[in-house]
């Protein structure tokens, strides 16, 4: 009876193993359905399309190819130069089209200006994470770029603290709590409060959470791990994080988690940037260089920092139980900002965020557009004075963000199969569409798929 039941067991756990090899290996195999098949199907007809190429446009053309400004076409100044910005696909073949421009977010390798014409120029804006699209964490796709505009500090137009308003905004004591008056709150507060709806995320930072509860009490009033309720009116992810009695909440606890949802170089949101403003130390997943944007070198706890779970959990404890150690984190906010980097950064910023855009600065949309221009015309004027012209090139320092890992049951990064998956599938997609590009061909799905294949099947990985 005991060895039949030890067998249906082992069946059972057989029969699983084998169904999720054949889930990962179908997903491994095949395109993302998600991705690549949802291009706007766009038609026009090919007088619509003559129209547009006789028509008189005065100045170098950078078409968006993915619609994200919505811009039909009009003329924009950008100090001394102008150029037209267009949505309208029909420019593609215009003779005045120098840049075409992608979102990274919607940008799909089955959809895309191609056979790519030695004359035409790319670029890149993607602010957001890298989970939304990791075609641009590899080096292949990167290279298919002249212009960018990301969070990481090397690329050509960099937006790190896109986030930040102000370095006013964020030395602010207007929500700071005394920490005497935190410790009263923790009659009926946790410590640390973690506020996340968007879980199972690359960095597994509910898993990391989950980890460090076993040892210490965590407020969670997201759907992430949630144990806590917020009131009816902030639970909209959108505005009620705008709240202000969202950040009166936050400011009582003495520690915020700040766990990006993936882990790159300079991806900084305003999860740092929050606790800090309100004076909750945070405590810090994200940006191996975080650091460089910190208002001094003692203002949050690095996750990194520590060698296990349980050692960044024995210091938090050490810290909410000694007042003076704990105020050591705060000092900045009665001192000011000391971090040049961050102070130069700001300063020599010249886009802004927010309620800053009525003041009449631009937003960094409007920024990226305006560098490329400036570019464009830079290498006419040496054109015409027969000069060597400026040759544009991204490469992976760009954007490149490496595979997501997760923590195992001792609190140790090891890889993350399923997101591992998701990524090395993009970099398959990255090395297809950059072949496509560099061996000027036409989009074709079977040619794709093909390629694709190609690559997979020499793949160590799989």
């Amino acid at each position: 009876m005991g060895s039949r039941r030890c067998f249906r067991c082992f069946l059972y756990l057989f029969l699983f193993i084998f169904l999720l090899i054949l889930i990962i290996g179908y997903r491994v195999l095949s395109v993302d359905d998600r991705t690549e098949y949802e291009a706007p199907k766009i038609e026009y007809s090919e007088e619509e399309r003559q129209q547009i190429l006789k028509k008189e446009i005065t100045a170098p053309i950078i078409l968006w190819w993915t619609p994200f400004t919505g811009e039909p076409g009009r003329y924009r100044t950008c100090g001394t130069a102008q150029c037209f910005f267009t949505v309208n696909r029909l420019y593609k073949d215009h003779p005045k089209t120098k840049v075409f421009l992608f979102y990274g977010t919607e940008m799909r390798v089955n959809d895309l200006p191609l056979p790519r014409s030695p004359h035409e120029e790319w670029g890149l804006l993607h602010e957001e994470s890298p989970k939304n699209n990791f075609l641009f964490s590899h080096r292949e796709m990167m290279l298919v770029f002249n212009h960018t505009c990301t969070f990481r500090r090397e690329s050509d137009y960099p937006i790190t603290t896109q986030y930040l308003e102000s370095l006013e905004w964020l030395e602010s004591t207007k929500y700071m709590v005394t920490t005497s008056k935190k410790n009263e709150y923790q009659s009926e507060l946790a410590p640390i409060i973690y506020t996340h709806s968007d879980c199972d995320v690359p960095s597994d930072r509910d898993n990391l959470v989950r980890r460090i509860m076993e040892y210490m009490k965590v407020d969670s009033y997201g759907q992430c791990v949630h144990n806590k309720d917020l009131p009816k009116h902030l639970v909209d992810p959108i505005e009620g994080m705008e709240h202000e009695e969202f950040y009166q909440l936050n400011a009582k606890y003495k520690f915020s988690f700040s766990f990006e949802n993936a882990i790159c170089n300079d991806y900084i949101t305003e999860k740092l940037w929050r606790p800090l403003m309100l004076g909750s130390v945070p405590v810090v997943m994200g940006s191996p260089r975080v650091r460089d944007f910190l208002p001094d070198n003692h203002s949050a706890i690095i996750v990194d920092d520590f060698k296990s779970v349980e050692e960044l959990v024995n210091n938090l404890k050490f810290l909410n139980e000694n007042d003076e150690e704990y105020e050591k984190y705060l000092q900045w906010k009665r001192t000011g900002i000391t971090n040049k980097v961050l102070s130069d950064i700001m300063k020599n910023r010249d886009f802004g965020i927010k309620d800053t855009w009525k003041s009449g600065q631009q937003n960094f949309i409007e920024g990226f557009e305006c560098f490329v221009c400036k570019r464009i015309h830079e290498n006419i004027q040496k054109s015409e004075n027969e000069e060597e012209t400026l040759h544009f090139q991204a490469d992976e320092n760009h954007y490149g963000c490496p595979a997501p890992q997760k923590f195992d049951k001792f609190g140790n990064k090891v890889p993350h199969t399923y997101w591992h998956y998701e990524w090395y599938q993009k970099l398959h997609q990255a090395k297809t569409m950059k072949y496509f590009v560099d061996n000027s061909l036409p989009y074709s799905q079977e040619k794709f798929q093909e390629k694709i294949k190609e690559f997979q099947t020499d793949a160590n990985f799989f």
